[in-house]
């Protein structure tokens, strides 16, 4: 088969995994979405002078053990969070897609992962004097990706790709384009994040974060929640797909920018550009989106932003936040956003935004309350952006 015959190939999601402050596992992270249920904890004060009783979003124990119970010895002898969620999402992954390490599919799969911050635990742990280098594991943020590749029994290409916020959409935008150049017929792809004291400690100092939940598309709306975590799917093309398999999506389309603007305030015009670029991939107009899986940080800046462009652009789409009821993932919340746009897909419901609907600001069709079923769900669109002026979006069409 020619590289051009290839290169034409549809690409599909046919396995999801997920660990969240929900717990290990997608059908908690669905539960706790579609019930607009929260698990925000208080996070210790880092530093003499850090007013206590800020909120976050930490991975609980038992998740955490739940997945330590399931990664390789490797990761099991110096469990650093990102490698230890990253691992264990990619194998729920590979168990929903009907994959097992080391299957035929996965010897030359590729394997993209985004975080913001990679293998933080460690570095902060060599840099406060808590651990030595070799007492982590390592902090080389390339390891995330290569240990993702070990666990699966992948021996293709391996990236670790850092945008900030928009990682998770980035990796998936470079493992479609390697899909699609028939480079792989598989590939694992995702993001993860975990609790960093760098993050918390510059996000105070922003002034970016209290004692309030994130309220994204509220009058009241004033914090980010930050939270970790990963999410992880499989990519296969059509020549890949089981016999009888239903992928949960198509990936139509995803596009990523940069707006090289401002260290931290959104550019308008950047963020609309990348919208109207990702529907031109896709060959859709506005109209055509169903549903849209916000950025929605709860931050002024950012949300009325990308709610005007919504307001403006997407009349018709039905909107939703789900930081308001995981937090913030960071470099994973891309991640979060896939999962929940297939499981959307496969439902043909669209989780709430955890917001009083009397406090929305902008006139956007945001989602609040109950679950909104979409029976004719066909498009699906998942936002995000990060500092230093990162776009990505990708879109998803129903397969059925």
């Amino acid at each position: 088969m020619s590289q051009v015959d290839r290169g034409a190939a549809r690409v599909f999601i046919t396995g999801l995994g997920v660990i969240s402050p929900a717990g290990a596992g997608v059908d908690p992270f669905w539960a706790d979405l579609c019930a607009g249920r929260s698990r925000f904890e208080e996070l210790p004060p880092l530093y003499a002078g850090m007013k206590p009783g800020i909120l976050g979003g930490r991975v609980p124990r038992e998740a955490r053990e739940t997945a330590l119970a399931q990664v390789d010895a490797v990761t099991r002898e110096q469990p650093r969070a990102a490698s230890l969620f990253a691992e264990f999402a990619a194998l729920e992954a590979l168990r929903d897609a009907g994959l097992t390490p080391g299957d035929a599919a996965l010897r030359d799969a590729v394997v993209c992962v985004g975080s913001s911050d990679g293998q933080a635990e460690a570095l902060e742990d060599v840099v406060a004097g808590r651990k030595d280098n070799a007492g982590t594991g390592g902090f080389a943020s390339y390891s995330i990706a290569q240990g993702v590749a070990r666990t699966v029994g992948a021996s293709g290409p391996a990236y670790l790709l850092q945008s900030t916020c928009a990682s998770a959409n980035v990796a998936l935008s470079c493992a479609l384009e390697m899909l699609r150049a028939g480079i792989a017929d598989t590939a694992v792809v995702g993001g993860c994040d975990p609790y960093s004291e760098k993050n918390i400690i510059g996000f105070n100092t922003l002034q970016a974060i209290g004692p309030k939940p994130c309220k994204p598309f509220t009058k009241g709306r004033r914090f980010v929640t930050p939270s970790e975590g990963s999410g992880m799917f499989v990519l296969q093309t059509e020549r890949a797909l089981r016999p009888g398999a239903t992928p949960y999506a198509e990936v139509l389309a995803t596009a990523i920018s940069n707006d090289a603007s401002h260290p931290t305030a959104p550019d308008r015009e950047g963020v609309a550009a990348c919208h109207r670029r990702s529907l031109d991939e896709a060959g859709l107009t506005a109209d055509d989106i169903d549903v849209i899986f916000a950025h929605g940080t709860g931050s002024r800046a950012n949300d009325t932003i990308e709610g005007g462009i919504f307001a403006e652009r997407y009349p018709r789409a039905a909107v939703t936040a789900i930081k308001s009821t995981i937090g913030h993932l960071m470099g994973a919340a891309g991640a979060a956003g896939v999962v929940a746009a297939c499981l959307a897909l496969r439902h043909r419901q669209v989780p709430p935004t955890a917001v009083d609907p009397d406090d929305i600001e902008l006139d956007i069709n945001l989602v609040t309350g109950e679950p909104l079923a979409v029976p004719d769900l066909r498009h699906v669109q998942n936002n995000a952006f990060g500092f230093g002026g990162n776009n990505a979006i990708s879109i998803f069409r129903s397969v059925s």
